[in-house]
């Protein structure tokens, strides 16, 4: 269940915080930076990008990878605020600060939302641009939708730690997402037991 109000007989349990907790930063930023690398070397070996002739063409795939990329960054944060909203009806907030777009909402998710609010954006999209990719094969089209899934797959680092995280708590959870810190809370026990 969702709600968009703390129940009763919840407590404080633990905190993600990715960008205040310096040591969750940079293993958030070490895992996007291997996904980014491994993918665009694999993309390497699905169409060399050496052997792509520079022309107008190449010009205008790169002005459109670039503007394309950007419009997936608000697309993604939508996504999220689209399956939170669909899960309980709160205050949403958007932000940008720096090196991360965000999506937050003022609600309490359970474990099995919340996962599926983390990973929406990386199975819908990823889906779209593999579709894409499919049809956009060879050439520097293709590197215009590989680079966009890259960066979606390699951007979703904090929602796969985030996902990873709610696997190691109870399931009878609830989360709060601002956007860049998820505030964890679960049943108190003397609660339960009364």
């Amino acid at each position: 269940m969702c709600h968009s109000t703390l129940p009763e007989g919840y407590i404080y349990k633990d905190k993600i915080d990715l960008q205040h907790n310096k040591k969750q930063f940079w293993l958030v930023q070490g895992i996007g930076i291997i996904l980014l690398l491994g993918l665009l070397v694999a993309g390497y070996f699905i169409v060399d990008f050496t052997k792509i002739e520079p022309n107008t063409e190449m010009y205008i795939a790169i002005a459109v990878g670039l503007v394309g990329y950007i419009l997936y960054i608000i697309v993604h944060e939508i996504t999220h605020a689209i399956v939170m909203r669909l899960s309980v009806k709160s205050k949403l907030n958007f932000g940008f600060n720096g090196w991360a777009a965000y999506a937050g909402s003022t609600g309490y998710y359970d474990k099995v939302h919340y996962i599926i609010i983390a990973l929406s954006p990386l199975v819908i999209w990823g889906i779209i641009l593999g579709v894409l990719n499919v049809f956009f094969h060879s050439g520097v089209w293709f590197w215009v939708i590989w680079f966009i899934q890259a960066g979606n797959i390699s951007g979703a680092a904090g929602d796969l730690f985030c996902t990873y995280k709610m696997f190691t708590y109870p399931k009878d959870i609830l989360v709060c997402d601002t956007g860049l810190d998820m505030t964890v809370y679960c049943r108190n026990e003397e609660t339960v037991n009364d």
